[in-house]
Formats: C-alpha cells, structure tokens, sequence
C-alpha cells in the first residue's frame, strides 16, 4: 500500500491571544451608512466577521461599532481587513486599542 506523507512547515500562529467564539452583530460605519457584521470568534487583537457580499478588500480600513455585554455605550474600534474569503468570511485586525473581550456581545443599537 502506498501512502503520501505531507510535510509542513511550523505555522507560526498571529494572534496574540486566545480565539474565543462569538455571536453577535457590529456595526460597520462607512460613509455615514451602517451595516450589519456578524462576528463570529474574536481575540484580543482581531474579529473574524461575517459579510454577505465579501467586498472588502484586503487592506483596507474598517471602523467598528461593537456592543458591550454591560449595556454602556458601544466600543467604536477601527480595524485592517487581513483576508477575505469566498464564504464572506473577513479577518480584521484590530489597529486600535486591544479588545477587551470579556465586556463584549449583545444587542446593538441600529
């Protein structure tokens, strides 16, 4: 029996912190308009959201509106889309301050 054996180099992991799952909605602010973003796992330094249409591009700079689990006010973060995938998943990387995850999810204000 033949087999393949794969080899890969050590990937060495970006995040700084640990990924944890999430499921609410944030609000993405461009030019006056809001949109819905789903996200679906977060880390101190990052987002993975959901957008339908996929048209972000890689690069370009995102401003965010996260709600807080505590109902303040919501955290406004500005991020940089690192990929984009055809599913509509978007990994952002948080170019503000550092995520404080455990304050974050629950419903957003439109």
């Amino acid at each position: 029996m033949n087999t393949k054996r794969i080899w890969r180099r050590d990937i060495e992991e970006k995040r700084d912190g640990l990924r944890v799952p999430a499921g609410f909605y944030a609000v993405e602010v461009t030019e006056g308009a809001r949109y819905l973003r789903r996200v679906a796992n977060m880390s101190g330094d990052g987002l993975l959201i959901e957008s339908p249409l996929a048209d972000e591009k890689p690069g370009q700079t995102v401003d965010l509106e996260l709600p807080r689990g505590d109902g303040e006010t919501p955290l406004r973060v500005q991020g940089e889309v690192v990929y984009v995938k055809g599913d509509g998943r978007v990994g952002v990387r948080v170019t503000s301050a550092p995520l404080p995850v455990e304050t974050l999810g629950g419903p957003e204000a439109l």
